[in-house]
């Protein structure tokens, strides 16, 4: 960052970088919401009106998903909220699904050997959320390793370096984002490709294969995202601490 820059200018920085996470936070909540549980009639309804062709920007895998999904839903119907249901058991829950390899949204069965719940995977995504003091509801009953549970995280972390950086704590800001780039390395990256794939051979509707597409495309798409933000961060932190 340069010397010269004033106050001003620093601040607006940091304005554009809490928008940007804000962005992302949401996204990341949007995508847990898809993975967690069949979809609502209201929830369907209300992704039906949203105006898909403003929401791509300039990511073709992520425009790829949002064409397959906008294409199902502009054809609603009565029996979409059902289908829809059906489809999420299918896919990622493997009811009537005998043939082929369901996509269970958890990280453990994507990288273990034998592809069990509760595995390795889960155990460290379990000692990520402990040492920053998150946790899902216990009342779910479900393995931490849950992508929604993952996704969940990343946006908590994301809404709490936006504190930081509201409250001028820039080298508390940037070691929050490296916990979210630490944890996009270890668990996002490393399996959603070997998810995205199974869930575009199992599900049946274009809805959960466009799904895929904009989870796969806005996962990789974060990355550069996290190291321009890294970088911001440190930048910010060093001209806050000459000031």
């Amino acid at each position: 960052m340069d010397a010269n820059q004033t106050n001003a200018e620093r601040n607006e920085l940091a304005s554009q970088l809490v928008e940007v996470n804000r962005g992302r936070a949401n996204f990341y909540r949007m995508l847990a919401q898809l993975y967690f549980k069949e979809l609502t009639a209201e929830q369907v309804k209300h992704l039906a009106g949203l105006d898909f062709s403003a929401m791509s920007g300039d990511d073709e895998t992520i425009a790829a998903g949002y064409a397959e999904m906008h294409r199902y839903l502009r054809r609603i119907h009565g029996g979409a909220r059902q289908e829809l249901a059906c489809d999420y058991a299918h896919t990622f829950l493997a009811a009537g699904n005998y043939e082929t390899f369901a996509a269970t949204p958890y990280e453990s069965v994507f990288t273990s050997e034998m592809g069990l719940l509760m595995q390795e995977a889960r155990d460290e995504v379990y000692k990520t959320f402990c040492s920053q003091h998150i946790q899902p509801d216990e009342s779910l009953h479900l393995p931490e390793d849950h992508i929604s549970f993952e996704f969940e995280f990343i946006a908590t972390m994301l809404e709490r370096t936006n504190d930081a950086i509201l409250d001028g704590a820039y080298g508390h800001a940037r070691e929050l984002a490296q916990v979210v780039s630490d944890f996009h390395r270890d668990h996002q990256l490393n399996w959603i490709d070997d998810l995205c794939d199974a869930i575009d051979d199992v599900a049946q509707t274009r809805f959960y294969k466009g799904a895929a597409k904009v989870t796969r495309g806005f996962v990789h798409a974060d990355t550069d995202v996290i190291a321009d933000e890294l970088d911001v961060l440190a930048e910010l932190a060093d001209a806050s601490v000459a000031a």
